[in-house]
Parts: C-alpha cells; structure tokens; sequence
C-alpha cells in the first residue's frame, strides 16, 4: 500500500524578542536579566542573545577587500590559496633550527618566522650563523620573517648576505625584516638607539625596499611583550595600533610619508584562549589600522593590515600538555576564521623547552587539516553575518580605540612604556586574572581542573641560561615585561608535590572522610577530590562510618595530618561537630570542611573546623596552606 507523502510544516510561529524576553523573566524567577551576561577581560559584556536589531544599530560592514577591510583585505577572503602555514622557531641551536626548517618546509610549512636572540631565540653567535640557519630554504619561493629580540637592525644585513651567498636576487626576497623597536624595549627593557634613532635609521631601508624588493616589509608591531605578560584582548589591541601609529610618525619626521612607511608595516598578534572574542579582536584589529592609516593620510590600498596570528603562550602548560594540542587548535582556527594572512601554530610541548620533531609536526599538521581536510580557506570571511560576532567586534573596536586615545593623551607608546604605565596596566590585568585562576572562575584543564597525579611527565632539553646583558648601555631603560603562563600558580604546587614524593616516597595525602551513601556524597566528594589534587594532594576516600570514633580511628592508620569531611549538607550538623573532634583527638593536625559553612560556621570551627574548601573560594591560597601543613611547602 502506497504510503502519503511525508509533510514538513515550514511555517511554525517565531516568537518575537519581547515574547522571549518574558520567557526568559519567568524562568530567572526574579533573578536580574543580567545575571545571564558573562563579562570579558578589557571591560566588555557578553550578552545572552545576539540579534538583527543589535546588528542594524550600525552600518552593515563593508564587503571583504574593501577598506576598513573588517572582512578582510581579499576580495575572496582567503579561498584563492588559503593563509600561509607560517612556523615559528626559537631555537637556540642554530645546526638544530636548520634540520628542523628543512623537514617542516619539505612537509608543508610555506613560511618560517625566526625568533632571533640569546635569551628566548636563536643564538646566532657566529658570522655566517643566518647563513646556515637558511641552509635549506629556498628563499625565493620561501617567506622568510625576523623576530630579533635585541638588535633590530643587524639581522636584516645578514639576512641580505645569506640572500647573496644564495645567489636569490633581493628582490626576490618575502617576508618581514623585522625592526621593532618598541618591542625590543618591550621585552629586554632597553633599546640602546632608543625609538627615535632606530626609525631614523631604518628610514632609507624602509624608502628603498619599495622598489628594490617590494615583497619585503621592513617594520614589524609585534604584541608578544604584552600578550606573553597577560594584556587583555582589548589592551593589546590598542598597544598595537598605538605601536603603529608611533612608527608612522617617527619614519615620517625621517622622511618617509605615511603612504610608503604603512605599506611597509608587518603586525603579529597572539591568538588566545578565548574563540569568539580573539576572533573579533583580529578583525577589529584591521578595522582600527585602517582606520589610523586613513587619518595620517594614507591610500585605500596602504590602509589593508599585513596580519600574522600566533598562538597564545600563556594559555600553555606544563601538566598535561598535551591539552595544549587542543587549545592550539582552537586558537588556530580562531585565527583563520578571523582571517590571518598567516598562522604560526605553536607545539604542545613549548613551555617546557625546546620542543621536539613530533610536537612541531603536529602543530604543523594541525594547520594543514585545518586547510586541507576541513576546508576552512573555502569560505570568505566565515564569520560575517554572524549578529553575536559583528556586534562583538564592533565592541573590542570601541573599547580599544578608547584605550588608544589613552596611549595618545600620554604622548604615545614610547612614553607610555617609559613612564611605566603599560606596567602598571598589565600588574592590575594580570592581578585581576590571577584571582580568577586561583578560584577556578578561570578553569585550566589538567592543571587546576581535572589533574592527573600519575601522569608521566613529558621532558623537553632546557634552554641554557643567556649571558647577562651589558651594562652601561645608551638608550631607554624600563623593567622589562615579563612572560607569564596563567598555570604558573597552580603548577608551583604539583611541583612542590614532585618533590615531596622524591623525598618521601609518596606525595602528600588527605584522609576524607564522606559522609551518607555514595549517592549522597559522590559528587561533592568528587569535586574535593578534584581540588585536591590540583594541589598534587593525594586523596585516600573512606565511607560508611557508623560513628565519628570510627572514622577516627580509621584516620589514625592513614599516617597523614590532614583529614577532610565531606558529604550533604543536611548531614553536616549531626556530623562534622563530633567528627571534627574526634579527627582532632586522633592527631588531626588540620581538618578542612567541603562546602559553604553558612551559619554553623562558628559552631564548626569550635569544633577543631580549620577551613572550608568550596566553589568560589581561594582554592590556591587553602591548598598553600595545606602544603606547609603536611611539610610540602
């Protein structure tokens, strides 16, 4: 028997804004509609829905290739070739380096950014030392970017000669030379020319490469300093733009109008932990050039942003790094939907030294799948359209242009670095962050959520030490910025746990006590669990008690100080008072509670209670002070 056609109703009722606002309102149950944004870091909020009304409040954005260049500065976004898979290397050996750029090159990488210097790149410490760096790259068919951390200028001529020993024409050459010096001031805390000199004098090489090799830009605004030292999205933007801005006035008062010295101007920015906000902050970030270059006079043309995207360091870790594939990957494919000219995706293992073949073949795998497999350069401007992240990146756009005006009433990037208020911006960031970590508001997989206590630690060589630097030095002097991992805090006590079990043959432990069924306490049993060992504490779970002396005297076998009662709520007021003196008697040198005390706080403590370990709370601060308790500090 013939079956009927299967019907689809296509035209059920949308309810309207306002009806689901009501909506909405019943369900909060008089909680305040704001309790649904989340709030970002630079001051912004994320509201719960995006729609066309917040996106018709503005003018529609331009397509790609049109300037402000939002969307891009292709017509075709990225669809024609895709970006350039752009590997970044720091070194220090410089035979090393070598094998590894010709292995990447030959298995897909189709650029090299080299990170130059003593102290966190590669040490070129002997004359022909570029030259067998680029050994093995083709250099005409090979984008080849500096990074140098010191010397801003020295590199570009060895760079030139390595060229000439290769018989490639200058010409011919791609990529960026790589002269920044507010980033070198940045990062080392000195610039022995100082800002203005060194743009005096990269003026004629900045005038001649227009004719002479036109695939080369000689400046580059690099925001490692600021990203590595924790900046917000918002901050490192500004300090971006505001960081350009200083470049096109310098090399003007040298002679170079703004037209010539923005088409010479490479930026690099981080890609960090956050998807949709860094994906809106890369898109705004060529908004906001195009919009400086404007104002200083520059063509339609000289206003399109040279972009590189990098992923974030400091969202790395040591622990279980190979969480870190994962957030690479996010971070790189927030940067290509973003719509980077090109990505360096770093390896897994780089902050824990010089990372070896594999991790490097997976960061640079991560990027061909990326492109190859899940055909991400077929798509211009994949995030148009989109009512959450156009409304997004007109926000960041806002609130990093405010902070350039910031920048500019103190006279400009250099002053504001020299005068110490670039510092004292990230000090308050990277406090603001810090507390966010510490009570796990800021979740880090592997490290403060989710630890693996018997994981086997990946090792990595570690960078020798650099020469310190000379004193007596001409130029600016500021302290320099330093590098920071948002896992730093909660890695210092596993590492502490690491040596404890070392020296004592097991880590640290906690007897826990859990209170009711397993149904009853398993899931805040758990979390303690969790917590614990974030703080490389190992939790020994005891259960079904039938008396507090019981549970003591079970505690009196366990050979640890520290004890631990957790279970339901409701059990707490019949049980913690005579278990907490019990676990004291038995020579509990500390007895932490899980959970809010509320109002029986004070009958708790009286009881031999000596902390409270719930969500929310400085979960750092109580697990340092259970480290000095059980002699791991």
């Amino acid at each position: 028997m013939p079956q009927e056609p299967l019907h689809i109703a296509t035209d059920f009722p949308s309810p309207s804004l306002e009806e689901w606002r009501r909506l909405v309102d019943k369900d909060l149950k008089g909680k305040p509609f704001a309790s649904l944004q989340s709030t970002l870091e630079g001051g912004l909020s994320l509201q719960p829905l995006y729609t066309q009304q917040e996106a018709t409040a503005s003018p529609p954005p331009e397509p790609p290739g049109v300037a402000p260049y939002r969307r891009g500065t292709h017509s075709l976004g990225l669809s024609e070739g895709g970006w350039m898979v752009c590997q970044e290397y720091t070194g220090p050996d410089v035979a090393l380096a070598a094998e590894a750029l010709r292995v990447d090159l030959e298995r897909g990488a189709q650029g090299v950014w080299l990170c130059l210097g003593e102290a966190h790149g590669i040490h070129l410490a002997q004359a022909d030392g570029m030259e067998r760096l680029l050994a093995h790259v083709p250099l005409a068919q090979t984008p080849v970017h500096l990074e140098p951390e010191a010397d801003v200028l020295s590199p570009t001529a060895l760079l030139f000669r390595a060229a000439e020993h290769a018989r490639v024409p200058r010409e011919a050459l791609r990529g960026c030379l790589g002269i920044d010096p507010l980033g070198t001031l940045a990062r080392q805390g000195s610039l022995p020319r100082g800002v203005e000199a060194t743009l005096a004098e990269a003026a004629p090489l900045v005038a001649s490469l227009r004719q002479g090799a036109p695939g080369l830009r000689a400046l580059l605004v690099s925001t490692r300093a600021y990203a590595d030292a924790g900046a917000t999205s918002v901050h490192e933007l500004a300090w971006a733009i505001a960081t350009g801005v200083e470049y096109l006035r310098g090399l003007e008062r040298s002679g170079v109008p703004p037209e010539e010295a923005a088409r010479s101007v490479q930026f690099a920015l981080s890609a960090g932990g956050q998807f949709f906000p860094e994906i809106a902050k890369l898109r705004a970030a060529r908004l906001l050039w195009s919009k400086a270059v404007a104002a200083s006079g520059g063509s339609l043309e000289a206003q399109a942003m040279r972009l590189h995207a990098r992923t974030s360091s400091t969202t790395k870790t040591q622990r279980d790094p190979w969480v870190n594939i994962l957030r690479a990957t996010a971070e790189s494919f927030a940067a290509v939907v973003a719509g980077a000219d090109s990505v360096s995706t770093s390896p897994f293992d780089e902050a824990l030294g010089t990372p070896d073949e594999g991790a490097r073949r997976l960061a640079r795998n991560t990027q061909l799948i990326l492109r190859d497999e899940s055909s991400l350069n077929r798509v211009a401007d994949p995030a148009g359209g989109s009512y959450y992240l156009e409304q997004l990146t007109q926000e960041i756009a806002r609130a990093a242009w405010a902070e350039l005006q910031r920048i500019e009433a103190l006279g400009g990037m250099a002053r504001a670095l020299l005068q110490g208020d670039i510092g004292r911006v990230l000090a308050e960031t990277r406090t603001a962050r810090d507390k966010a970590v510490r009570t796990r508001r800021l979740p880090i997989v592997g490290v403060s959520e989710f630890p693996h206590l018997g994981e086997v630690p990946v090792r990595r060589p570690s960078r020798p030490p650099a020469a310190p630097s000379e004193p007596g030095k001409a130029g600016p002097e500021i302290p320099p910025l330093r590098p920071t991992r948002v896992a730093e805090a909660f890695e210092s006590l596993r590492d502490a746990s690491d040596r404890y079990l070392t020296t004592h043959g097991v880590r640290p432990r906690a007897f826990m006590a859990n209170l009711g069924t397993v149904a009853e306490h398993t899931t805040r049993s758990t979390w303690i669990a969790n917590v614990l060992a974030a703080g490389g504490i190992e939790a020994r779970e005891h259960h079904g008690f039938s008396s507090a002396d019981s549970a003591a005297a079970l505690f009196a076998e366990a050979g640890t100080p520290l004890a631990v009662i957790s279970g339901p709520d409701a059990l707490y007021p019949q049980w913690v008072p005579a278990l907490c003196a019990a676990l004291k008697a038995a020579g509990a040198r500390t007895v932490a509670v899980a959970g809010r005390p509320g109002e029986h706080e004070a009958a708790f403590r009286a009881a031999g209670a000596d902390l409270f370990l719930y969500a929310g709370a400085d979960l750092f601060a109580l697990l340092s002070s259970l480290h000095q308790q059980l002699g791991a500090a």
